[in-house]
């Protein structure tokens, strides 16, 4: 395979255009915590998620997390996050709901509140509780979490739940992106979020359906808007113009390597990496980004 004369190269300088998907994603995990002094309540899989204070005073926590490295490539720049919650049972108003990045691993076991699910029921083992992180033998610092320790007191969202049935959605925030960004990029951190709605006032309590909602289309929803990492930046490069002649270079090195970043095709004949490769790498060149 020929080279392109340095001549030529070293005056193509093409500004990265600009590409972004969506995926939308349910729960990898969710569970409720119900305020009791020896944590003796959950709902690991029912079919509700509770937060709120109860009319008689009691405190539930609502606890989420999605699979985001899992679903979105490794390198890529998260742009928009929104979660959606399908509210199906209220005894209230207005009531601000606010997403709290944790900071420490909870569980969801098998248990399922009887009933409309808001008395909870006897956990399972590796049940998220009040008391415990993993029922019965990992602990949250103080009773129903400590800020600062357990989640992060500054929401990085907030959503008003009225007492309309129907789905509510966090809208995407600078705090939302980066909580997403950095489960992709450290996905041993991803712990998800508590949701924390109506502490102030008994009867606050709110209702939403969980990932085990038998109905598919009512269950938890994260939809992310990224920005796929650049195939033809090869060189790594985040300056202007992102994709220069080192990005050329770069991957003739890696072809002449024999190194897998260079099988652009996707081939898996023998031979692996051929004349096509660099026309693959030509053309995500010429379109800026891909």
């Amino acid at each position: 395979m020929r080279a392109m004369p340095v001549g030529i190269i070293a005056a193509i300088a093409i500004p990265a255009a600009t590409f972004a998907d969506v995926v939308t994603l349910t729960p990898s995990s969710d569970n409720s915590i119900y305020e009791h002094p020896l944590g003796l309540l959950s709902n690991g899989a029912g079919p509700g998620l509770f937060a709120g204070r109860t009319s008689q005073g009691l405190i539930r926590r609502a606890l989420l997390r999605f699979d985001v490295a899992g679903a979105v490539p490794a390198g890529s720049t998260i742009t928009s996050v929104t979660l959606s919650l399908n509210l199906s049972r209220s005894n209230s108003g207005d009531v601000e709901c606010t997403l709290h990045r944790l900071l420490v691993d909870w569980g969801e076991g098998t248990s399922v509140a009887p009933g409309e699910g808001g008395r909870g029921t006897t956990p399972s083992a590796g049940d998220a509780t009040w008391l415990h992180t993993f029922f019965d033998t990992s602990f949250w610092s103080s009773p129903g979490g400590q800020a600062g320790v357990d989640f992060i007191q500054t929401p990085s969202g907030s959503a008003t739940v009225g007492a309309a049935l129907m789905p509510y959605q966090w809208s995407s925030t600078p705090g939302l992106v980066a909580d997403v960004q950095s489960w992709l990029n450290a996905p041993g951190t991803n712990f998800g979020w508590m949701l924390v709605g109506g502490e102030s006032a008994p009867g606050s309590a709110k209702r939403f359906d969980s990932r085990e909602h038998p109905e598919p289309s009512q269950r938890p929803k994260l939809t992310v808007t990224y920005s796929p990492p650049c195939y033809a930046n090869c060189d790594g490069s985040t300056g202007t113009p992102l994709l220069t002649a080192n990005d050329f270079q770069c991957f003739l090195n890696t072809f002449a390597a024999g190194a897998s970043y260079a099988n652009c095709d996707g081939s898996t004949g023998t031979p692996l990496l051929t004349a096509n490769d660099f026309q693959c790498f030509l053309n995500k060149f010429a379109a800026g980004c891909s």
